[in-house]
């Protein structure tokens, strides 16, 4: 029985190195290649240009101001366009975010083709330490520039 469907399967099917194809569509790199490949597509497919004057974000829609993620929907739309400077304008921490929104989308098909289907993949330290030092000081000056001058 296979334990993923309930199924018979065949003695090879369990030696081979592909699984079956139903198997693992629930595990955390197919999820994570659905969703950031959606995600990638969606920004691809709307028209930049006429969803600069968008807001998606309930914050805003709450409150009235910006939150540090605003714009990144926008920004995310700029840069699947190949317009950076867009991008950055709409919030800079966009190049960031849709950086690794990539390494999860490559680390997720290379952990799927290597047959590690149990764990999401993890960035090194050489890679998420400088992601951490650049994305860090943005989003805290996102914050005190679009939310904490407001309240004071």
């Amino acid at each position: 029985m296979c334990g993923g469907c309930d199924s018979e399967h065949s003695e090879d099917d369990e030696n081979s190195e592909v699984a079956p194809p139903h198997s693992h569509l629930l595990s955390p790199p197919a999820l994570i290649a659905g969703a950031v490949s959606g995600v990638l597509a969606v920004s691809l497919a709307l028209p930049h240009g006429r969803v600069d004057g968008m807001r998606l974000c309930v914050w805003y829609h709450l409150f009235g101001i910006t939150c540090p993620f605003c714009g990144m929907s926008r920004g995310f739309v700029a840069i699947s366009h190949g317009d950076i400077a867009a991008a950055i304008d709409f919030n800079p921490a966009s190049l960031l975010i849709y950086a690794a929104f990539l390494w999860a989308l490559f680390a997720s098909i290379w952990a799927m083709k290597a047959g590690r289907w149990d764990s999401a993949p993890r960035p090194p330290d050489w890679l998420r330490l400088p992601f951490y030092a650049a994305a860090l000081p943005i989003f805290a000056w996102l914050t005190w520039s679009r939310v904490i001058t407001l309240m004071l």
